[in-house]
């Protein structure tokens, strides 16, 4: 009897095992458009605001997506000039309850990220709570830094609400850059960022996992050399058809290594 109950319980711990194995996040670029008109060319660059969104999701729906670690985002044709916008430093902000007034002038985005938070033993959304946050995008001379807050507000009352609160007071940063790349085959800058530790984990054994970010930012130029040049620019489009990516890297954890995916989106020109 008792080496039965042995092999039932390790068989039983094998089915959990290949379980975690088999969860996997999901992820879709939802939204990628552009505030300005025309493809652009290297030769005649079109100054442009962009708006961009990404969801995330276990391929269990009950449960929330595992911990995403790294991110990239970027779109074909379109490239950053950070010099023509004023500047912040990520240390003004990172972890301050307010951003200063100083860095009004290099705000350039604004928006909204939806996360779901509980505890790491624990993925199934009956017991996580919606952790939704304002997010403000600012020039750092190098890419943005991203600013996060709950503005101490209590959690919304389920995870269908884009109400801005979180069970935890949250009122931080995340510093950014951008990367000079290719994307379908043409210059891009893409946005790359890592999630420091106090928000995959607001506490010990907690997990805060992105659901959905949707940003925008806005039209800004700067005249240079007779030219205006974009913070965003079009500098050019294949076809009808524009492929903006999200490369996505997951927190490696005692179940299962980093996991990488990209996934794209085709719009509008």
């Amino acid at each position: 009897m008792r080496k039965l109950l042995i092999a039932v319980l390790a068989l039983a711990a094998m089915a959990t095992i290949v379980g975690v194995a088999l969860a996997s996040n999901v992820y879709k670029v939802h939204k990628a458009s552009t505030t300005a008109k025309g493809k652009g060319s290297k030769a005649h660059p079109i100054p442009t605001g962009i708006t961009l969104g990404f969801q995330v999701a276990d391929s269990d729906p009950s449960k929330r997506g595992t911990v995403v670690e790294k991110y990239s985002l970027g779109a074909e044709g379109i490239v950053t000039h950070p010099n023509v916008v004023a500047k912040c430093a990520f240390s003004d902000m990172d972890n301050e309850p307010t951003v200063p007034s100083k860095c009004n002038k290099a705000k350039v985005g604004s928006g909204i990220v939806l996360n779901a938070a509980g505890a790491s033993s624990d993925q199934s959304f009956a017991a996580s709570s919606p952790c939704n946050l304002q997010v403000r995008l600012y020039n750092n001379g190098k890419g943005m830094i991203i600013r996060l807050d709950s503005n101490g507000q209590p959690p919304p009352p389920d995870f269908s609400s884009r109400e801005i609160g979180c069970l935890l007071p949250i009122a931080t940063s995340i510093n950014g850059t951008f990367v000079k790349t290719t994307i379908a085959g043409l210059p891009a800058s893409d946005f790359r960022f890592t999630v420091p530790s106090n928000l995959k984990h607001p506490l010990a054994g907690i997990d805060n996992s992105i659901r959905e970010s949707v940003t925008s930012i806005v039209l800004k130029t700067k005249t240079i050399k007779g030219r205006k040049v974009g913070f965003y620019e079009k500098i050019g489009c294949k076809g009808p058809k524009r492929t903006t990516r999200g490369t996505f890297v997951t927190e490696a954890n005692a179940s299962q290594p980093a996991q990488k995916f990209s996934t794209t989106k085709q719009s509008k020109c």
